[in-house]
């Protein structure tokens, strides 16, 4: 069902709420002239009043058209705050030249049109608005002067038009520069985004390898902990250890073993699920915890990251390098404690560590001991 403001994009709503508030100001407007016309200031026919009235009202259903639909999008400005102000000045124009002793009044109308551009038009777009306008406004006096002599005082739509020039002349310079701080104040909060998401990531990601840190790790644990005690799904916990880590530091220096974890935690992050999490727990340790409440089904998915990690290449190591990682999974049973559930699947990865390395160990809450062995590398 299509709704007056799109609900996914944010932008264009913005523009559409513009929109109809320049809109409420053509309302406005036609009810002022209602008002001239029943006091006998406006010298347009009633059926040409309405006939003027119903092309406002085709014209602005054209522009929210273009809005809802998106096609403003294909325009440099997608707001159309441009040709929407030089529609308002010529609908001004044709009512100061329709209305008779209290024209000078309506030029206010004028300023009503200026304002929207505050939200986007620079020194320059006021500028050329500005002129447009006051031709405008000096083609009316003419055609007054012309066709109507008797209802104009040239001495004193002079001095209106001088006004006129003045104000908006002011007022394109205050406009432009609170559009100027505005843009600014916008940059700025954009900027203030960023750097909040910044300070947000450092202080959930390790700063290494990008994966969850123990502090965001023990939270994730505790939200899917509370979730399985109230009856969700359970979810696995997997604690894998690189096999001779230090050695890799001895041969290549840390900064090649750095590589080396920044390279595997990208490669498992490629490979796990969304709803999957991978985190450091220390050193070269690191948790994965799976969104799967069968152990078989985590099981499965460890032993696809024991592999993936033999099978894994290191740019700026010798080609044939290659690393091993031993893996112990635990399955969370409701209510027991985070620890107890860390503490299983650590005891899995020290069996896995003694009985002999690239292999995987896991524990049930009831103690049930088993292994699925691995492929020799």
């Amino acid at each position: 069902m299509l709704t007056i403001f799109p609900k996914d994009d944010a932008d264009q709503a913005l523009r559409i709420r513009r929109f109809f508030m320049a809109f409420s100001s053509y309302l406005m407007w036609m009810i002022l002239i209602g008002y001239c016309y029943y006091q006998g200031f406006f010298r347009m026919s009633l059926q040409g009043t309405i006939a003027c009235f119903s092309a406002v009202f085709a014209i602005n259903l054209v522009i929210f058209i273009i809005f809802r639909t998106g096609f403003n999008k294909h325009f440099k400005d997608p707001s159309l705050t441009m040709a929407q102000m030089l529609f308002g000045t010529c609908v001004a124009m044709l009512v100061t030249y329709y209305t008779d002793e209290v024209r000078g009044t309506l030029l206010l109308i004028y300023m009503v049109v200026f304002i929207f551009g505050v939200f986007r038009l620079q020194l320059r777009q006021f500028l050329i608005l500005a002129l447009y306008a006051l031709a405008g406004y000096g083609y009316v006096i003419l055609l007054l002067f012309a066709n109507h002599p008797e209802k104009i005082d040239l001495n004193i739509e002079v001095l209106y038009w001088i006004v006129l020039a003045v104000v908006l002349s002011w007022f394109s310079a205050i406009g432009s520069y609170i559009n100027h701080l505005r843009s600014k104040l916008v940059k700025t909060n954009i900027k203030l985004k960023k750097a909040n998401e910044i300070i947000r990531q450092s202080s959930i990601l390790d700063d290494l390898t990008q994966a969850y840190n123990r502090r965001q790790m023990i939270k994730i644990l505790q939200r899917e902990k509370a979730l399985a005690d109230r009856g969700e799904p359970s979810f696995s916990l997997c604690i894998f250890d690189l096999d001779d880590f230090k050695r890799v530091n001895d041969t290549f220096g840390h900064l090649k073993g750095d590589l080396v974890l920044k390279t595997l935690v990208h490669a498992i992050k490629q490979d796990v699920r969304e709803q999957d999490y991978i985190a450091r727990y220390g050193g070269e340790e690191f948790v994965v915890i799976f969104a799967y409440p069968d152990l078989d089904d985590a099981l499965v998915c460890a032993n696809r990251i024991k592999n993936l990690a033999s099978n894994l290449a290191f740019k700026e190591l010798p080609r044939d390098f290659r690393i091993t990682i031993s893996i112990g999974v635990s399955r969370y049973h409701p209510v027991e404690s985070i620890d107890a559930l860390i503490g299983r699947a650590d005891a899995a990865l020290y069996r896995a560590k003694i009985s002999g390395k690239n292999r995987i160990e896991y524990e049930t809450h009831t103690s049930e001991k088993g292994f699925i062995e691995a492929s020799t590398v």
